[in-house]
């Protein structure tokens, strides 16, 4: 940081800035360069570092105003207001500049800084850095234009600031800028008025915000937890498609002629629109007792029994279901179905539940072929 003074009618040793009126005392922060030139007065800059006060977790953004001086070649941009936009808190991705938005902010303007204009934006993100993004350059484009209008940026917990100006079709990074001394009676004048509606309504304030930042997250959590369950249910339908084909070419294979098992395996299939494991295995059975029954060759016989021992394997191939009762868990479930309670994780596993994840009474699981 070099500080270095001028006297208030001497003009720059630079003659792109000839013609422009400096403060008398500055402080430079790092090298300024360019026909472009900041100038921040000492006020806003105490007002803007409050506002990124290390304790705000969430975004802050304030509209700055002052006035666009040019000389011959140069541009000098003064800084010497700034206000609170409660726009940009919380949630930068919600940040919106509609006609309301900019009406109330013309009228604050208006009544503190009346012979000032907006000059630019400041952006505290907690943790981001100084960096610009996609989302930033577009709230800038969309609602700073033009080539004088500024983006301050600053992130307290890294103890980091910087300067943006448009080029082109985005915004450049300034090498570094001036803060200036002057009596800024209206800047001082805000500030205690801001400082008194902030002590009576901190707490609200603190409430209101936590309860959307709450809101936020749980919508967040909502989302994602939805997200969760479609992809587990996709999976599960793959599965229980999968076999369930596998099944019917099967059943197909076996059954063709046998017009009473046809006719079983339609009034099932209207009934219920899938087959339960028992009722494969009824329908194994009874084809097997069926084709015993008849006199036939002893290789056709032979035959049959194969086909009827090809049904009961598909159907152990599918998976069981079980209907959540009153009072269960997935420790009884696993005793009441493996005689075991270390069938727990299988269960899990099967039906895509998380640690966190609760059955309900009701609840059709999935009971897993295990060895």
């Amino acid at each position: 940081m070099i500080e270095l003074v001028y006297d208030k009618n001497e003009q720059t040793e630079e003659d792109i800035f000839a013609g422009i009126t400096l403060p008398k005392n500055i402080r430079q922060i790092g090298l300024p360069t360019g026909e472009r030139r900041i100038y921040i007065e000492d006020y806003v800059m105490t007002y803007l570092t409050q506002l990124a006060n290390p304790n705000s977790t969430f975004a802050r953004g304030a509209i700055l105003v002052g006035e666009c001086v040019k000389g011959e070649n140069g541009v000098v941009i003064f800084i010497s207001g700034a206000l609170a936009a409660q726009n940009l808190e919380l949630d930068l991705e919600e940040a919106t500049f509609e006609g309301e938005t900019w009406s109330y902010i013309y009228q604050e303007v208006k009544t503190h800084f009346p012979d000032l204009e907006v000059v630019g934006w400041f952006l505290s993100r907690m943790g981001f850095s100084t960096e610009v993004n996609d989302m930033i350059v577009k709230l800038h484009m969309d609602n700073f234009a033009g080539v004088n209008k500024v983006l301050y940026i600053m992130d307290s917990l890294e103890g980091e600031d910087a300067f943006y100006m448009t080029e082109g079709e985005g915004l450049r990074r300034q090498s570094g800028y001036y803060i200036y001394y002057a009596r800024n009676e209206a800047m001082q004048n805000f500030m205690i008025e801001a400082k008194g509606n902030e002590v009576s309504k901190e707490t609200d304030e603190v409430e209101e915000k936590d309860e959307a930042m709450l809101r936020n997250y749980r919508r967040i959590m909502e989302e994602r937890a939805h997200n969760a369950r479609m992809e587990r249910m996709n999976r599960r339908l793959y599965v229980l498609c999968s076999g369930l084909t596998v099944a019917v070419l099967a059943l197909g294979v076996a059954v063709f002629s046998n017009y009473q098992m046809l006719d079983l395996l339609q009034t099932r299939l209207l009934a219920t629109g899938i087959f339960a494991h028992e009722e494969l295995i009824e329908v194994g059975d009874k084809l097997a007792e069926n084709e015993e029954g008849h006199s036939r060759e002893k290789d056709t016989e032979q035959v049959s029994k194969s086909e009827a021992s090809q049904v009961r394997a598909a159907a152990a191939n599918l998976p069981q279901y079980y209907t959540v009762q009153n009072g269960d868990t997935l420790s009884s479930i696993s005793f009441k179905m493996y005689n075991s309670v270390g069938y727990v994780a299988e269960l899990m596993e099967a039906n895509g539940f998380g640690e966190a994840d609760e059955i309900h009474e009701g609840d059709q699981i999935i009971i897993p072929t295990v060895d």
